[in-house]
């Protein structure tokens, strides 16, 4: 008997013992909501302000070899640049007319560095063709630029101006002797040169044509540095 009582007693405290965890495990356990975003609205998102686009500049005229007004009524002044002398100044002003006029440009008026859309920097590209002189403290670029248009030479460092602002006024000669017979016609005004192509000048022997050369047009000269019918472009 006292053998089934111990087995009875054990067999009761293993059924009170389940029961007791099926009554823990029936018990509702209360599950926190996940936390939800709160929604975004215009009034809580930060707005980043677009600056407006900066409109196109182009050149509306040429007042000097280094000085034009812009389409936005400002003079722009190219830095580097030495006021144009009298020998050589309509041919600066030429020279900046071929290049610039009409033409869409970047200016800073902080460094007055004055550059074609493509990136092309002006003051080197006058300094390049004789169509102006450093002044002030130039860079190296401005340095070997004008180096290389003296070399040529080319533009003002060749004739007449040789390089100078203005030409020695020269001594006039006596005057001459009335003439005693007939003067002899004029000879006539040469052609003006005209190439339809660069594959015409080549033809001709002209290639390539340099700024202020008979036959150079703009037209021959797609990158405008003062070269037409380069051969890399052919």
């Amino acid at each position: 008997m006292s053998g089934w009582r111990t087995a009875s007693g054990v067999l009761l405290v293993v059924l009170t013992a389940g029961c007791a965890a099926q009554v823990q495990q029936s018990r509702p356990v209360a599950v926190e909501e996940p936390a939800q975003d709160a929604p975004v609205t215009a009034s809580s998102a930060t707005s980043v302000p677009v600056p407006p686009a900066q409109p196109a500049i182009s050149v509306a005229s040429i007042v000097d070899g280094r000085s034009v007004m812009l389409s936005d009524g400002s003079k722009a002044e190219v830095s580097g640049l030495a006021q144009p002398g009298p020998c050589w100044a309509d041919a600066a002003t030429g020279f900046a007319r071929s290049m610039l006029l009409n033409q869409q440009v970047r200016y800073d008026r902080a460094t007055g560095a004055l550059s074609l859309t493509d990136g092309t920097d002006y003051a080197l590209l006058a300094l390049g063709n004789g169509a102006g002189r450093t002044t002030g403290t130039p860079s190296p670029a401005q340095k070997e630029a004008e180096a290389a248009a003296q070399r040529v030479p080319m533009g003002l460092w060749g004739p007449p101006c040789g390089g100078k602002d203005a030409t020695e006024t020269p001594t006039p000669p006596p005057p001459a002797p009335a003439p005693t017979t007939t003067k002899p016609p004029a000879p006539p005004k040469p052609k003006p040169v005209f190439y339809a192509n660069c594959d015409e000048a080549r033809r001709a022997g002209a290639a390539p044509l340099y700024w202020g050369q008979p036959g150079y047009r703009i037209e021959l000269d797609p990158n405008r540095n003062g070269i037409a019918c380069e051969s890399r472009y052919r």
